[in-house]
């Protein structure tokens, strides 16, 4: 990271602003470490998925993976459900710790990767301690994004969006948003987070092992041992994004249907009520 994109960068972090996972749910957060004693957060869990990037001072993360440390310069992507031990100090020279922080909520997650998905993206990357390049191009959209979300931003929400937007982008286009899928939390997680990108695929043990370099009995091995099962996942997440798309879309119950990977409308709408307890036709806003 240039000195003139750090300059940039820390007018956002002058005064610490730490975000809360209660603070706006459904909205991007910008937030700021700024700190000039040692702090060490034990048992921490990441409510969603965040952008760190150091401005002064180190990190320390620790996790079951290890310990890994990361300095000024660095950005890191952390998935939501990540948990572990975080340590930060002063750079020894300025005296202070400071990093900007960019929460981004589920949804606009998923609603990006359900429209760019992995097929049009770089090949991921398996980067166990979660550190992401800050290349220009990111460099860039991260103090577009922090600018429209900075305190006094004349930019709508919707627009400060957009630019988080952007943010997300970038790293899915370099193969780092799957870092994501790779949590520390459990095989379940990582499922979940791969199907969740594309709920209309015809996925399997098979595939979903492949995505994720593991043979395909050591994934059923694996989430038999957290009592779950490719199956039992893929329809869990294709229930959830027919909720979101019959009650907040507005699309028909057939349209659902078709995006959440059902070919019949009465299996799809068997798995709805087993569900939810209720018909799709009820959840649609035009009681299709």
């Amino acid at each position: 990271m240039t000195s003139d994109l750090i300059a940039s960068l820390s007018r956002f972090a002058a005064r610490d602003n730490r975000p809360s996972d209660d603070d706006f749910p459904e909205r991007p957060i910008l937030g700021a470490f700024f700190a000039r004693d040692r702090e060490r957060m034990g048992e921490l869990t990441i409510g969603k998925t965040i952008l760190v990037i150091l401005l002064d001072g180190a990190k320390e993360i620790a996790d079951s993976r290890g310990t890994h440390r990361f300095g000024k310069g660095t950005a890191l992507l952390l998935p939501a459900g990540w948990t572990g031990t975080v340590v930060n100090e002063p750079d020894p020279e300025s005296g202070v710790y400071r990093s900007l922080v960019l929460q981004f909520p589920a949804e606009m997650v998923r609603r990006l990767l359900r429209a760019h998905g992995s097929d049009s993206v770089a090949k991921p990357r398996r980067l166990g301690d979660f550190r992401v390049p800050l290349t220009p191009s990111l460099g860039e959209a991260v103090l577009h994004a922090a600018e429209g979300l900075s305190e006094g931003s004349t930019a709508s929400p919707l627009v400060a969006g957009h630019r988080c937007m952007e943010v997300l982008l970038c790293l899915l286009e370099d193969g780092a948003w799957w870092l994501g899928a790779v949590t520390p939390t459990g095989v379940g997680d990582a499922v979940r987070a791969l199907l969740r990108t594309h709920p209309d695929r015809p996925w399997t043990a098979e595939s979903v092992a492949r995505e994720l370099n593991l043979s395909t009995g050591t994934l059923r091995r694996r989430l038999a041992e957290e009592n779950i099962s490719v199956r039992r996942v893929l329809t869990e997440e294709r229930v959830a994004h027919a909720r979101h798309l019959l009650e907040n879309e507005g699309l028909s119950v057939q349209e659902t249907a078709e995006a959440c990977g059902y070919a019949s409308r009465s299996h799809f709408a068997r798995r709805v009520r087993d569900a939810t307890g209720v018909n799709p036709s009820d959840l649609a806003r035009d009681g299709d």
